[in-house]
C-alpha cells in the first residue's frame, strides 16, 4: 500500500512538473529567456489576407508571418508560429501560449489595461464597403441596415457605438475574410474594415461590384506583450526601429500590400 501511495505522488509531482515545464516553455518575458531555451512561440493572425492567411499545407504566410521570421533572423533562434483568430489573440497570450503577438492588433487603450504594446509595425486604412449600387457616402447613410464586422477588431467599436442611433443590425464574424464574404454573398448591405484585407479579398474573388465607400480612419498595428514583459517590449520597439531603417520592412510591405510603408506613428 505504501508503495503504491508513494508512486500516486510521484506521478502527481511529475505531472504538475511537466505542466510548470509547458507553461514556461510559452511564457518567455525576456530576450536572454528565449534565446537560452532556442526558440521562440509567437501567435499570428489568420484569415485576414494579406496579413495573415494559411497555404495549401496549412502553413500561416502573410505581412505578419514575414515579420515573424525576421524575428527569428535577429533573435538566431528557432521560431513557432501559433495561428490565432481574431478574439484569440490576447487569451492566447494571457494564458501563455505564446511569448507575444504579431498579430494585427490595434494598441488601443482598452486592450492596454490587460497587455502591452510595442511601436506599430504596420498600418492600414479602415472604411465602409457596400456594393456599388448601394448609395452610401456617410454614417447617415447606413441607418435601418444589416451591417457585418470582425469580432473582437478595433472597428468593431464604429458600429457598437452607432447601432441605436443609426438602428443598425449588426452581424459579426470571426475574421475579416469571412466579413467579406457575408457582403459578396448579400447576407449583410455594408461592412467596416481595413482596406488591405478588403483589396486582398475582392482581387481573389475577381469582386468588382462592392467598392470602398468611405474611410473613417486609419489603424497602426503594434505587437502585443504581457504587462510585465519591458526587456522584450524594448527589444522589439529596437528591431521594429531597425528594420524600418534598413528597408527589410517596406519590402515586405510591398510584397503583400502592393505599396510602401506608409509613416508610423510612435509613442
Amino acid at each position: 500500500m505504501n508503495l503504491m501511495k508513494h508512486l500516486k505522488v510521484a506521478g502527481t509531482l511529475l505531472a504538475l512538473g511537466a505542466g510548470m515545464l509547458a507553461a514556461s516553455q510559452a511564457s518567455a518575458q525576456t530576450i536572454t529567456d528565449i534565446i537560452k531555451r532556442g526558440s521562440v512561440k509567437i501567435g499570428v493572425l489568420i484569415g485576414a489576407p494579406p496579413y495573415g492567411s494559411v497555404d495549401s499545407q496549412g502553413n500561416a504566410i502573410g505581412y505578419d508571418a514575414d515579420v515573424i521570421a525576421l524575428i527569428g533572423k535577429y533573435l538566431g533562434v528557432k521560431v513557432e508560429m501559433v495561428q490565432l483568430t481574431p478574439p484569440a489573440r490576447i487569451p492566447a497570450l494571457e494564458a501563455n501560449k505564446v511569448d507575444f503577438l504579431v498579430a494585427t492588433l490595434a494598441p488601443t487603450p482598452e486592450r492596454a489595461k490587460a497587455v502591452m504594446f510595442s511601436i506599430p509595425y504596420s498600418a492600414f486604412q479602415t472604411g465602409i464597403y457596400a456594393k456599388k449600387s448601394v448609395a452610401i457616402k456617410s454614417w447617415d447613410d447606413l441607418k435601418g441596415k444589416k451591417v457585418g464586422v470582425n469580432r473582437g477588431s478595433s472597428v468593431e467599436r464604429e458600429f457598437t457605438s452607432r447601432e441605436k442611433e443609426l438602428n443598425l443590425t449588426i452581424l459579426r464574424f470571426e475574421d475579416d475574410a469571412t466579413t467579406m464574404q457575408a457582403l459578396f454573398s448579400g447576407q449583410v448591405e455594408a461592412i467596416a474594415g481595413p482596406d488591405a484585407q478588403a483589396n486582398a479579398a475582392m482581387k481573389a474573388r475577381g469582386e468588382t461590384e462592392t467598392e470602398l465607400k468611405f474611410v473613417f480612419g486609419m489603424q497602426p498595428n503594434s505587437m502585443t506583450m504581457r504587462k510585465d514583459a519591458y526587456e522584450l517590449r524594448q527589444w522589439l520597439n529596437n528591431f521594429i526601429y531597425y528594420v524600418k531603417q534598413n528597408g527589410e520592412l517596406n519590402t515586405i510591405s510591398e510584397k503583400w500590400v502592393g505599396g510602401p510603408l506608409p509613416a508610423l506613428p510612435t509613442f
